[in-house]
């Protein structure tokens, strides 16, 4: 049968996985600015942040989640910062949901000044309401007032043209106590259509902001009619062209898979690979016909799972255990000791995911999948953020599951050795080459050459210890006793397994965190007092672009202003990438192009170093060839100062002679060479 275009998401029943998590999310965000608003001494105008994810719930989801989402935050918010916490998670639940609603179903300001208006005759009515029971508190309040009032006429009293405004600010005052219902109400009614429509005003622009951003790669799970059944499947001539994009991010391919078949999908960047993950994950393709013996069943018993990039993104228990049945109906019955101990996590069904290393969290995200017994399991890149140990941990689980299971699995990888496990391999690059990734050993921990370097280092670190949760009983080393130096025009690559410190010691380096104990200078000052002066670029680069076009994205970062064409066509040239890119959005660029985008930013602002935090995960061979020469370049003409981390070692020998090896955030001795420096 040919797939139909998915119906929309039903509006009513109870909540979905997906909003569960959505409204968890939001509550913690909303409780937390809640709280500080409160407990922090002028620090009110902080719950004004939290109507934003309020407003981005329900611009996106039901009322309903909402609802789910204001409960829970206002419970944590009033246990920890009492009533006032709980009334400002109210407020920004009204005009957040207010903003979110009249956006969705794309009303303006007039719907907006008529829905507050109502809200506050309604709030007013209550408050009038309650100080006619609560006839000791109404006295309190009024009492307080006059004091104020009285006070005020006081100080005017004392200037002899005012003595006759004085007096007649406390006679009016003592009218309006008379009729004080209507002067509640109106002030009630006012107060709360103001505080609306500045919220409306500002809200309003965040959400147009955010809706000019397309979540291209999003996965919805459709409401679809008929029985289960994502494979056998087959693509004919299938294509798909997202919104306002001039190329085909796929170009026509026919495929097709079958109930026990371990497909592998390789290619360049670009070429489509997470394009085909989502046509076969339930999206309509913009041409071609897609033919399934039933309905694709995203998320559902028997239906289709899939696995991404970035293990932290699909791990949503706090325990290893809830993890894996979270989201299945309430009835399943999950042998979830079988799976942990299938997937390699034997015993580990009460620890706390947060403690989990990157190998083992892809490895929890198997079990997750498996526990929904798919018939088609679609695994996207998910060894690029594992170190070699968990890569070949996670192989090892992948290559078995046609065997164990009734399920087909399509891996979507550039490496070889995982393509070669495979039934079959199917190519999407245009070209006859399809360079795959190889792998190499480990190199050990070494010096470059017997130099012995002069001047001041540009990074220097002097036996820098870092803890998490320092004093609380969630404290957790993260790096011990780490001294070294970096010398201008050095090359460093700096490796270890997930969890060894690395990422930490790169925002160490960087200034963004300062270390527990010792020191970490850049040109022999404190590296925190000089923030920006090493460049510090992340693992994910599309996390890092910030702008919807590139020459924004660039000059922002750079810090010069977008209309100075030369110096964005400078810093595009720099890093390899044509003038023409300059107008792309950035949202449309591949994997290896964002990472340049990043590069050129970073690097016009003429940073002292470059750190580079897995600069070579997801891309291809090409891409990741063209990167290094494009750095090896950089330092051999400019003198730029590199530190890279890297689980991927092949080509780097040439940028980084010199090699530093974290174990459990422990460095370990290097291979000094005659008159080196360790």
């Amino acid at each position: 049968m040919t797939s139909s275009p998915p119906a929309a998401a039903p509006r009513t029943g109870s909540l979905r996985p997906a909003e569960t998590a959505q409204a968890s999310v939001m509550a913690a965000l909303c409780a937390a600015t809640a709280i500080l608003s409160v407990i922090v001494p002028f620090a009110a105008v902080l719950s004004l942040l939290g109507t934003v994810p309020m407003a981005l719930l329900a611009y996106r989801y039901r009322i309903r989640v909402l609802i789910a989402a204001t409960v829970a935050a206002g419970i944590i918010a009033f246990l920890i910062a009492g009533m006032g916490g709980l009334m400002t998670v109210a407020n920004c639940a009204y005009i957040g949901g207010l903003t979110g609603i009249v956006r969705r179903r794309g009303r303006g300001t007039p719907t907006v000044v008529f829905a507050s208006f109502i809200a506050g005759l309604l709030f007013g009515a209550a408050v009038v309401a309650a100080l006619l029971v609560l006839s000791r508190l109404r006295y309190l309040i009024f009492a307080s007032m006059t004091a104020n009032i009285d006070g005020l006429a006081a100080v005017l009293s004392q200037v002899p043209a005012l003595q006759q405004t004085s007096k007649d600010l406390k006679d009016f005052f003592q009218v309006a106590l008379s009729y004080w219902p209507w002067l509640i109400l109106g002030y009630g009614t006012f107060a709360i259509m103001f505080v609306t429509l500045v919220g409306w005003w500002a809200l309003s622009r965040v959400l147009q902001r955010l809706r000019g951003i397309p979540d291209v790669h999003k996965l919805d799970a459709a409401t679809e009619a008929g029985p289960v059944g994502p494979v056998p499947v087959q693509l004919r001539d299938v294509s798909f062209r997202y919104p306002d994009a001039e190329h085909e991010a796929l170009a026509p391919t026919s495929l097709d898979v079958g109930i026990g078949e371990h497909v592998a999908i390789t290619g360049a960047n670009g070429s489509g690979k997470t394009t085909l993950m989502l046509l076969l994950a339930g999206r309509e393709p913009t041409s071609g016909t897609i033919n399934r013996a039933g309905s694709v069943g995203l998320g559902r018993l028997g239906g289709t799972a899939v696995i991404m990039q970035h293990p932290e993104s699909q791990v949503l228990g706090t325990r290893v255990a809830d993890d894996v049945v979270w989201g299945l109906p309430p009835d399943t019955k999950t042998d979830v000791d079988s799976l942990l101990d299938e997937v390699g996590l034997t015993g580990m069904g009460e620890r706390d995911t947060g403690g989990l290393s990157g190998g083992e969290l892809q490895r929890l995200a198997v079990a997750g999948a498996l526990a929904r017994q798919p018939s088609l399991l679609i695994a996207d890149e998910v060894t690029s953020m594992v170190d070699q140990a968990g890569r070949e941990a996670l192989l090892e689980v992948l290559s078995g599951l046609t065997q164990h299971h009734e399920m087909a699995l399509v891996h979507i990888t550039h490496y070889n050795n995982e393509a070669d496990t495979a039934d079959r391999a199917i190519d999407l690059s245009a070209s006859v080459d399809n360079a795959m990734v190889d792998t190499a050993a480990a190199p050990a921990a070494t010096v470059s050459n017997g130099r012995q370097p002069s001047g001041t280092p540009v990074l220097e670190l002097d036996r820098v210890s870092h803890e998490y949760g320092t004093g609380t009983p969630w404290a957790k080393p993260a790096l011990q006793n780490i001294s070294f130096a970096v010398h201008e025009g050095d090359g460093v690559l700096i490796h270890g397994g997930n969890g060894s410190g690395k990422s930490t010691l790169a925002w160490i380096m960087a200034g963004l965190t300062v270390p527990t104990y010792g020191t970490a200078l850049v040109d022999g000052k404190p590296a925190p007092e000089q923030v920006g002066a090493v460049a510090l670029a992340f693992q994910a680069a599309r996390l890092q672009l910030m702008r919807a076009r590139v020459d924004l994205e660039v000059a922002s970062a750079a810090g010069f202003s977008p209309d100075d064409r030369g110096r964005v066509t400078a810093a595009l040239k720099a890093v390899g990438l044509d003038a023409s890119m300059a107008r792309r959005r950035t949202d449309q660029l591949s994997g290896g192009q964002m990472r340049r985008v990043v590069l050129a930013g970073l690097l016009a602002r003429k940073p002292k170093a470059l750190i580079l935090d897995e600069p070579l995960a997801g891309l291809d061979a090409d891409s990741q060839a063209g990167l290094l020469r494009l750095l090896q370049d950089l330092r051999r003409n400019s003198g730029l100062t590199v530190v890279v981390i890297s689980h991927d070692f092949v080509g780097l020998e040439e940028l980084c002679p010199r090699i530093l090896k974290l174990r459990n955030g422990v460095m370990e001795p290097a291979t000094t060479s005659a008159g080196g420096m360790s």
